[in-house]
C-alpha cells in the first residue's frame, strides 16, 4: 500500500538523521539490510513524492557509510585496538608471555578500613536509644499485600485444575496459533491474542508467554515496523538446544481498546 511504503521510506530517513545530528552508533544501522528493502520497494513506488522519499533514504544510507568510514579513521587516529583483535593476540600469546603481562602489570591495592573508637560509640548509642519496632511502624500508613500462587478459581477460568490439564491448554493453543499462521508460518502477535474481553486477551497473552518459553513458537521483533511477528514451530524444541531470552509485552485495557477500534 502507499501509505505503508512511504512509513518505510519515512523511518529509514528519520534514523538516518538520528546518526548524523544525535550522534547514533553508525554501525547499530543495518546498512545493507535498508538497503535491499530500498531495492524491494524501487519497482512498486508510483508517485513523486515517494520517488523523492527514496532517494533521501538513499542519501541518509550514503551518510551513515561516510559516518562510518569517519568513525574508523577517528579510532585509527587514536590507536584505537578493536577488542576483537585484542582477543585474537591474547590467544596467540603462549601461556608464558601472558604470565610476564600480568606479572608486569598487576599492581595490587591493600587497602584496611576498620572503625575508630568514636564511631563505635556512636553506634552504640544509635542502637541504644532506638525505639522499640512497634514505635516505629505506629503512626505509618501500611497496606497489607497478600502473595502466593494463582488461586484455584482463576485456573478453573482458563480449564486448568491439574498439571496435566495446563499441558492440554497448552497443546491446544499452539494448535490454534498453527492454523491461524497458515502456509505463512507466522502472523501478528496482537492480531492472535486479541480477544473480545480484556480478560481474555490477558489470558492467552499468559499462554503464549509459555509457548515461547517451551519451546512451541518464537517472537520476531520488527523494530522498523513496529511489528512483532509470532511463529509456531512445527514441533516443541528442547529446552536445552534453544536460547531463550525474555521480552517484556505490556498490554493494557486502553491499548486493547485502541487496538479493538483500530480492527473493528
Amino acid at each position: 500500500m502507499p501509505g505503508e511504503r512511504q512509513e518505510t521510506l519515512l523511518r529509514i530517513i528519520d534514523l538516518c538523521d538520528t546518526v548524523r545530528m544525535r550522534g547514533l552508533d553508525p554501525f547499530d544501522v543495518e546498512v545493507r539490510e535498508f538497503f535491499d528493502r530500498l531495492r524491494e520497494l524501487l519497482p512498486k513506488l508510483r508517485k513523486h513524492e515517494e520517488f523523492y522519499l527514496d532517494i533521501q533514504a538513499v542519501l541518509g544510507l550514503a551518510d551513515v557509510v561516510f559516518q562510518q568510514g569517519e568513525w574508523i579513521k577517528h579510532k585509527s587516529s587514536l590507536l584505537y585496538l578493536d577488542p576483537l583483535l585484542i582477543t585474537l593476540k591474547l590467544h596467540a600469546l603462549p601461556p608464558k608471555d601472558l604470565a610476564g603481562v600480568l606479572a608486569r602489570a598487576w599492581h595490587p591495592i591493600v587497602q584496611l578500613e576498620s572503625l575508630s573508637p568514636h564511631g563505635i560509640k556512636e553506634a552504640q548509642g544509635y542502637w541504644t536509644n532506638l525505639p522499640p519496632l512497634e514505635e516505629r511502624w505506629r503512626g505509618l500508613e501500611t497496606t497489607e499485600v497478600l502473595t502466593g500462587e494463582i488461586g484455584r478459581r482463576e485456573l478453573a477460568r482458563l480449564g486448568i485444575t491439574t498439571e496435566e490439564d495446563f499441558a492440554a491448554v497448552l497443546d491446544r493453543t499452539w494448535r490454534d496459533l498453527k492454523d491461524a499462521a497458515g502456509v505463512r508460518g507466522a502472523l501478528s502477535y496482537w492480531d492472535f491474542i486479541s480477544k473480545r474481553s480484556f480478560e481474555e486477551t490477558v489470558a492467552l497473552a499468559w499462554l503464549v508467554s509459555f509457548l515461547v518459553t517451551y519451546g512451541y513458537a518464537t517472537l520476531e521483533l520488527k523494530p522498523l515496523e513496529e511489528e512483532i511477528l509470532l511463529k509456531p514451530l512445527a514441533k516443541p524444541r528442547k529446552l536445552e538446544r534453544v536460547a531463550t531470552f525474555s521480552v517484556p509485552i505490556a498490554i493494557s485495557r486502553a491499548e486493547w481498546l485502541q487496538r479493538r477500534k483500530e480492527h473493528g
